[in-house]
Protein backbone atom coordinates (compact mmCIF):
# COMPACT_ATOMS: atom_id res chain seq x y z
CA UNK A 1 0.00 0.00 0.00
CA UNK A 2 1.58 3.34 -1.02
CA UNK A 3 2.68 5.66 1.77
CA UNK A 4 0.52 8.77 1.93
CA UNK A 5 -2.51 6.80 0.82
CA UNK A 6 -5.51 7.55 3.03
CA UNK A 7 -6.03 3.87 3.83
CA UNK A 8 -2.40 3.48 4.96
CA UNK A 9 -2.87 6.50 7.25
CA UNK A 10 -6.06 4.97 8.61
CA UNK A 11 -4.44 1.61 9.28
CA UNK A 12 -1.43 3.29 10.90
CA UNK A 13 -3.80 5.06 13.29
CA UNK A 14 -5.65 1.84 14.08
CA UNK A 15 -2.45 -0.20 14.52
CA UNK A 16 -0.67 2.43 16.62
CA UNK A 17 -3.64 2.96 18.93
CA UNK A 18 -2.00 0.41 21.24
CA UNK A 19 1.05 2.67 21.41
CA UNK A 20 -1.20 5.63 22.29
CA UNK A 21 -2.81 3.68 25.11
CA UNK A 22 0.57 2.48 26.40
CA UNK A 23 2.10 5.97 26.42
CA UNK A 24 -0.94 7.65 27.97
CA UNK A 25 -2.03 5.04 30.51
CA UNK A 26 1.07 2.98 31.35
CA UNK A 27 3.76 5.66 31.08
CA UNK A 28 1.37 8.47 32.11
CA UNK A 29 2.95 10.88 29.62
CA UNK A 30 0.90 14.07 29.71
CA UNK A 31 2.30 15.75 26.59
CA UNK A 32 2.16 13.06 23.90
CA UNK A 33 1.31 13.92 20.28
CA UNK A 34 1.10 11.45 17.41
CA UNK A 35 0.31 12.03 13.74
CA UNK A 36 0.11 8.77 11.76
CA UNK A 37 3.56 7.22 12.40
CA UNK A 38 5.32 10.26 13.88
CA UNK A 39 5.10 11.11 17.55
CA UNK A 40 6.64 13.40 20.13
CA UNK A 41 6.60 13.39 23.91
CA UNK A 42 7.41 16.54 25.83
CA UNK A 43 8.79 16.47 29.36
CA UNK A 44 11.12 18.72 31.34
CA UNK A 45 13.29 15.79 32.56
CA UNK A 46 15.76 14.31 30.10
CA UNK A 47 16.12 11.27 32.37
CA UNK A 48 12.37 10.63 32.24
CA UNK A 49 12.40 10.89 28.45
CA UNK A 50 15.32 8.46 28.24
CA UNK A 51 13.43 5.98 30.43
CA UNK A 52 10.28 6.30 28.31
CA UNK A 53 12.33 6.00 25.13
CA UNK A 54 13.66 2.61 26.27
CA UNK A 55 10.21 1.41 27.39
CA UNK A 56 8.59 2.49 24.12
CA UNK A 57 11.29 0.75 22.07
CA UNK A 58 10.65 -2.50 23.99
CA UNK A 59 6.86 -2.13 23.70
CA UNK A 60 7.01 -1.51 19.95
CA UNK A 61 9.32 -4.45 19.35
CA UNK A 62 7.48 -6.95 21.53
CA UNK A 63 3.84 -5.97 21.05
CA UNK A 64 3.67 -4.38 17.59
CA UNK A 65 6.76 -5.88 15.90
CA UNK A 66 8.02 -2.38 15.03
CA UNK A 67 11.28 -0.54 15.62
CA UNK A 68 12.07 3.12 16.14
CA UNK A 69 14.09 4.64 13.31
CA UNK A 70 17.68 4.83 14.64
CA UNK A 71 18.49 8.16 12.96
CA UNK A 72 15.16 9.93 13.48
CA UNK A 73 14.39 8.87 17.06
CA UNK A 74 16.23 11.07 19.52
CA UNK A 75 15.84 13.25 22.57
CA UNK A 76 16.49 16.92 21.88
CA UNK A 77 15.98 20.19 23.68
CA UNK A 78 12.84 22.05 22.60
CA UNK A 79 14.86 25.27 22.29
CA UNK A 80 16.52 23.71 19.19
CA UNK A 81 13.13 23.09 17.63
CA UNK A 82 11.38 19.82 16.88
CA UNK A 83 10.83 18.84 13.26
CA UNK A 84 7.23 17.58 13.30
CA UNK A 85 4.46 17.49 10.63
CA UNK A 86 6.13 19.99 8.31
CA UNK A 87 7.14 22.57 10.91
CA UNK A 88 10.06 23.37 13.18
CA UNK A 89 8.21 23.58 16.50
CA UNK A 90 9.61 25.68 19.32
CA UNK A 91 8.25 26.43 22.78
CA UNK A 92 6.25 29.55 21.82
CA UNK A 93 6.10 29.43 18.02
CA UNK A 94 6.58 27.30 14.92
CA UNK A 95 8.19 27.84 11.53
CA UNK A 96 7.49 26.18 8.20
CA UNK A 97 10.40 23.94 7.16
CA UNK A 98 12.67 25.51 4.53
CA UNK A 99 12.24 22.59 2.14
CA UNK A 100 8.44 22.97 2.39
CA UNK A 101 8.76 26.66 1.48
CA UNK A 102 11.00 25.75 -1.47
CA UNK A 103 8.54 23.06 -2.66
CA UNK A 104 5.63 25.47 -2.34
CA UNK A 105 7.47 28.17 -4.30
CA UNK A 106 8.30 25.65 -7.02
CA UNK A 107 4.66 24.52 -7.29
CA UNK A 108 3.38 28.11 -7.37
CA UNK A 109 5.89 29.04 -10.08
CA UNK A 110 4.97 25.93 -12.11
CA UNK A 111 1.23 26.68 -11.76
CA UNK A 112 1.74 30.30 -12.83
CA UNK A 113 3.86 29.17 -15.80
CA UNK A 114 1.16 26.70 -16.91
CA UNK A 115 -1.56 29.38 -16.61
CA UNK A 116 0.58 31.80 -18.64
CA UNK A 117 1.18 29.20 -21.36
CA UNK A 118 -2.51 28.25 -21.48
CA UNK A 119 -3.57 31.89 -21.69
CA UNK A 120 -1.14 32.47 -24.60
CA UNK A 121 -2.25 29.29 -26.34
CA UNK A 122 -5.94 30.21 -26.03
CA UNK A 123 -5.25 33.74 -27.30
CA UNK A 124 -3.43 32.25 -30.27
CA UNK A 125 -6.37 29.92 -30.98
CA UNK A 126 -8.90 32.76 -30.70
CA UNK A 127 -6.89 34.89 -33.12
CA UNK A 128 -7.01 32.08 -35.69
CA UNK A 129 -10.76 31.43 -35.45
CA UNK A 130 -13.73 33.27 -36.93
CA UNK A 131 -17.37 32.57 -36.39
CA UNK A 132 -19.26 32.42 -39.70
CA UNK A 133 -22.95 31.50 -39.69
CA UNK A 134 -22.60 29.66 -36.40
CA UNK A 135 -19.64 27.64 -37.65
CA UNK A 136 -16.11 28.15 -36.39
CA UNK A 137 -13.73 28.62 -39.26
CA UNK A 138 -10.04 28.22 -38.56
CA UNK A 139 -7.92 30.49 -40.71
Amino acid sequence: MPLGNLTSQFFANVYLNELDQFVKHKLNAKHYIRYVDDFIILHKSKEQLESWFAEIAIFLKEKLKLELHPDKSKIINLSKGIDFVGFRNFYNYKLLRKRNITNMERKIFYTMKIKFLLRNYLSHLKAGMLMQNGVIVII
